[in-house]
This record gives structure tokens, sequence and C-alpha cells, in this order.
């Protein structure tokens, strides 16, 4: 290699090191070339989405799942501006990964105003509604359910990892935060909620059965994967782009699949909401949509009593 082409990859490493994440270029590896020398191979970034053909089988350190610090310290920075928002007159902020909450967001609109029909729905006619939000972090829906439904108290109760619970405690202190399934299920609700959350559970049909005998009336599952052609199928989301230092697997669920099981716990579809036009997982047999369904329990009026 004659000094030219040392200069070059000097330069070239030099760029890289600057634009690319800081674990890719650790990771670059060395090939050999035809003539015997190793040059940089710097591998591919893997994508965000990308289809485990092994399910719930996979084992990689790097899947830890929701209960890390990163997660909580992404969300308690950006908690002031959600603040601001929820209190303001403009739309309402509910993908919390996003890098400026306050820039218009169509599909999180759509989620929040399918949300503030269910909400309503279950508040007829009631000056006081329970609300259990499954996975629900640190309390964003609180916030919210509030500034839907001002004249309406929310009784709020949040189940979710240990570190986002504590934090939620000291933000909120009129919620309680369950950390453990027992006293989340010691007793019952107006309204169920997991936004987001039920497709991280591997046994997602004993949990939605947890949610459903929980429910007063109602149940919403909301932003769930949901394809149509495949049976359900495991993914793996790495969210390193939004501040999240972990990796977390997650189903993509058939929607007949979905629906005849919640339907066999004496839960009846009232209807469904199209939240968002969904994602492409690498190698995944099929592309998601993201949807949500409300259920309502067997003998629910359609004014919810």
């Amino acid at each position: 290699m004659d000094r030219s082409q040392v200069v070059i990859s000097m330069r070239l490493k030099e760029t890289l090191q600057r634009v690319l994440p800081q674990i890719i270029v650790e990771t670059a590896r060395s090939v050999l070339r035809r003539d015997g020398r190793k040059a940089l191979l710097v591998p591919e970034a893997p994508p965000e989405w990308e289809y485990l053909p092994n399910g719930w089988r996979t084992h990689d350190p790097r899947i830890k799942g929701w209960n890390v610090d990163s997660i909580l310290k992404t969300q308690l920075a950006k908690w002031p501006q959600f603040l601001r928002l929820v209190c303001g007159t403009g739309p309402l902020p509910i993908h919390l990964w996003a890098a400026d909450l306050s820039a218009p967001n169509y599909a999180a609109q759509n989620a929040l105003m399918a949300y503030a029909y269910v909400l309503a729905l279950a508040a007829w006619k009631k000056d006081r509604v329970s609300l259990l939000d499954w996975g629900g972090g640190i309390g964003h829906y609180n916030r919210i359910s509030q500034a839907l439904l001002p004249h309406v108290e929310i009784e709020y109760h949040c189940k979710d990892v240990p570190v986002l619970c504590q934090a939620g405690r000291e933000l909120q202190p009129t919620g309680t935060f369950y950390a453990d399934d027992a006293a989340c299920f010691a007793r019952d609700y107006d309204l169920v909620l997991a936004s987001g959350s039920l497709e991280y559970f591997e046994d997602w049909k004993g949990v939605v059965e947890r949610l459903a005998s929980a429910s007063r009336s109602y149940l919403y599952v909301t932003r769930l994967p949901i394809v149509h052609q495949a049976r359900s199928f495991v993914v793996v989301q790495r969210p390193y782009q939004h501040g999240y230092d972990t990796e977390y697997m997650g189903w993509f669920l058939n929607r007949q699949e979905f629906l005849e099981h919640v339907g066999s716990l004496e839960m009846t579809l009232r209807r469904e909401f199209l939240i968002n036009e969904g994602l492409v997982a690498r190698a995944a047999p099929e592309r998601c949509e993201v949807r949500g369904f409300l259920f309502a329990r067997k003998g629910t009026s359609r004014n919810g009593r």
C-alpha cells in the first residue's frame, strides 16, 4: 500500500469513527485480501427490527428487556417536555422516544384519539374511573387521561418493571404502581389498558386472561403488532437510536389467533382501530400493522353499565 492509500485509509477510519456508533466501530472485523494482507471490514449495522426464527428460545446477552436504567433515564429526560405538552393546547405526545415530542406525529395523535374514545366510553355517567395501565412505564397515561377528561377523577394504577415503578411513585405519588402481579390483580378495574405492552410477554395468552379477569367492563389492547397471513412469530427490537441501551423480544400476533383467544374469555370485541401502518422486520414472514382492540365483558351494555 503506497502513501496515498495509507492516508485515504486513515481518513476513512477517522470518518467512520465520527459517524458510526462506537459499538459498530469496536466490532469491526479484519479479513484477508487476495494479496494476503488484512483489510478493515466494518459490518453492516443490525436493523432495529429483525425476525427471530428460534423465537423465545433465542439466547443473546444483549437482549436485556425493559428493566434497565437507560430506559428510565431517557424517559425522565423527556418528562418535563411531556408535562408541558400535556398541559398545553397542542397535540398530545405518546411516542416518547421521539427526539422532539412537540414535532407533529400523526400516528401518536391517532393512537391517543382512539384511546380518548375508549376512556370516554368507560367513564360514561361516572365521576370516577379506575384504570389499570399494564406496562405503563412511569405513568404517562395518567396525565394523558387527566388531560382528555379533566372533569373525571382518574384512579390510576400501573404495572411495570421495578426500575420504572420506583420512578413512577416518585413522580406521581397519587398513582399506584405495582412491580408484582399479585398486588396488581388483587382487585378489578373499570378499564384495563395494555398499550404497546402485551406483545413483550412470551405467555401473552396467560397475560391477557388475567387482564380480562381484572376488567369490570372494558379491556383495551392497543399499539399491538398484527399480521394476517402468517402465524404469530417473534422479533427482536434494537432501540439504540432512541436512547434505550437494550434489546427486547416481542410478538407479531396473528389477528385471528388473538381475537379467538380473547373471545374465549367472556369478552366481546366492540371496536377495532387502525393505529399505524406498521413496520417491516428483517427476514420476517409478513409486515405487521399496528392496531387497537376494544373488548367489553359479556353483559356490559353499550353505555358501559
